[in-house]
């Protein structure tokens, strides 16, 4: 049976509970990204900030900081924080597809869109998991970085749910996901210095 928001469940046979938790899900993203007030002036610069996450883009310019202070191994830092982030988000990409949730703005196209709706399905939030790794990566290679990289990475999955392109679920599985990823990775790949 189909809501204002789309389709209850891709799966008719979903177990009750979880038909419920997505139904609570959608509610309060909804809440957020309509409810919530959304002046321009806030809105525009969270969408740019939002934007700039699209592929890792927004953490790759930060692992290059180094590379324009002089920092230790500059080359080493990006590829350290790039391979990572394009790998987190390459593996959400196919849980995305497998997984098949539509974006907000798809499942009910009379949301408001804040910025443009990507193509890709919502979850996980890649932003978000991108983010997170990010946090590990930047983290293990410059600690005195931790604080600013990770009010960054909470903002822009923020953003995700504010902007209307992802539910609240999507970021929390993308922030569960990243942090997996992210330690596994610090914890298996060797830092560069």
């Amino acid at each position: 049976m189909a809501g204002a928001d789309g389709p209850r469940s891709r799966d008719p046979g979903r177990h009750p509970a979880l038909t419920r938790l997505d139904a609570a899900d959608r509610r309060l993203s909804r809440r957020i990204a309509v409810d919530w007030p959304h002046p321009g002036w806030l809105t525009r610069p969270l969408g740019l900030f939002s934007l700039s996450g699209n592929y890792g883009v927004l953490w790759c310019a930060i692992a290059l900081l180094p590379l324009a202070t002089g920092g230790r191994r500059p080359v080493a830092t990006f590829f350290y924080v790039a391979v990572a982030v394009t790998l987190v988000d390459l593996l959400g990409s196919a849980i995305k597809r497998a997984v098949g949730r539509r974006r907000p703005t798809v499942a009910d196209p009379s949301l408001p869109n804040h910025i443009p709706s990507p193509s890709s399905e919502s979850f996980p939030s890649s932003h978000a998991s991108m983010s997170v790794t990010a946090c590990w990566t930047l983290g293990t290679l410059y600690p005195q970085w931790l604080p600013p990289v990770i009010a960054a990475a909470a903002l822009l999955a923020f953003t995700r749910v504010y902007l209307g392109v992802h539910y609240v679920g999507d970021v929390v599985a993308g922030l569960a996901f990243g942090l997996l990823f992210g330690g596994l990775y610090v914890f298996f790949v060797p830092a560069p210095f």
